[in-house]
């Protein structure tokens, strides 16, 4: 009976798999052998129902092709744990603010001072031509970005369509197979391997840097590992995924606010994203604290 438990868990987690990268990695394979596709495809697969969506999709043929009816690791009622709510909602955002202010404290001239970036992404939508900013202004900015990603709900359910995915069904699925530590890196590897072929065209780094874009892509699949260990954590602790969707939509709007303000003369793998390396620092240092603290007891 173990034996058929364990053939059972093996062929989801294989299938699961192979839906996601299927969809994502075939058409990215073709955009790499016939010239001229990259770009529709590209637009295809970034589009946010596509790549968001994919994993969601993957968890309903999943359990559909092999008939599995354990519940899912997932409830809307995240208000009956104010703890946890709290600190998804709060700290993984802190740390992303704290690492961009880490990144203009050490590359104070790659501020930009004129809003550039404002004008020109948000002009359309009101943001004036000429901006002024300070230092303070700047600080102010950050922090009002970061109080709308801790309770920007619509986000939360447009980033739940990863987590159902990753944390929700393949987490689980991982810790019946190998240890709890183990399957949260392995579990976060191939959350970021599933981001290569828009890390491939540019999303996150651009295309000039070091190593473009094998770089970007192993280090994309560390900010996963990272920013995984977090939402990993609390969807373990309080069996809900919901939690670590409300870490993955914060970190989505507050990562965003360095880009904001930088002139984007630095090298994208330092930051001032939380993509970065410098930008990533808090979040790692978080992660490292959370992973010491989990054990087979929370499978």
């Amino acid at each position: 009976m173990e034996t058929d438990n364990k053939d059972i868990t093996k062929k989801r987690m294989l299938l699961f798999l192979s839906i996601v990268f299927g969809i994502l990695y075939i058409p990215w394979i073709i955009s790499m052998i016939v010239p001229g596709t990259g770009e529709s495809i590209y637009a295809i697969i970034s589009f946010p129902v596509v790549f968001m969506g994919t994993p969601a999709l993957a968890v309903f043929l999943t359990r559909k092709i092999t008939r599995d009816t354990t519940p899912l690791n997932f409830s809307t009622k995240i208000c009956r744990n104010k703890k946890a709510l709290l600190f998804s909602s709060l700290l993984p955002g802190a740390a992303i603010f704290l690492g961009t202010v880490l990144f203009f404290f050490i590359f104070p001239e790659d501020l930009d001072f004129q809003g550039r970036y404002i004008s020109d992404t948000y002009g359309a939508f009101g943001a004036p031509e000429n901006i002024e900013l300070t230092i303070g202004s700047m600080f102010i900015m950050g922090f009002i970005i970061y109080a709308i990603s801790a309770a920007a709900f619509p986000i939360w359910y447009i980033a739940l369509g990863e987590d159902i995915g990753w944390q929700g069904y393949m987490l689980p699925l991982l810790c019946g197979k190998i240890p709890v530590k183990c399957a949260v890196i392995v579990n976060g590897m191939l959350w970021g391997l599933a981001h290569a072929p828009l890390i491939y065209h540019g999303m996150n780094y651009g295309t000039d840097y070091f190593g473009a874009p094998y770089t970007g892509i192993l280090l994309m699949i560390f900010v996963c590992i990272v920013l995984g260990t977090w939402m990993s954590y609390i969807t373990l602790k309080t069996k809900n995924c919901m939690y670590a969707a409300i870490i993955h939509g914060a970190a989505d709007i507050i990562g965003e606010a360095g880009a904001w303000i930088s002139l984007s003369t630095k090298s994208s793998l330092l930051g001032p994203l939380p993509t970065g390396m410098i930008g990533l620092i808090f979040l790692l240092a978080g992660a490292v604290i959370l992973f010491s603290h989990l054990d087979e007891t929370d499978v």
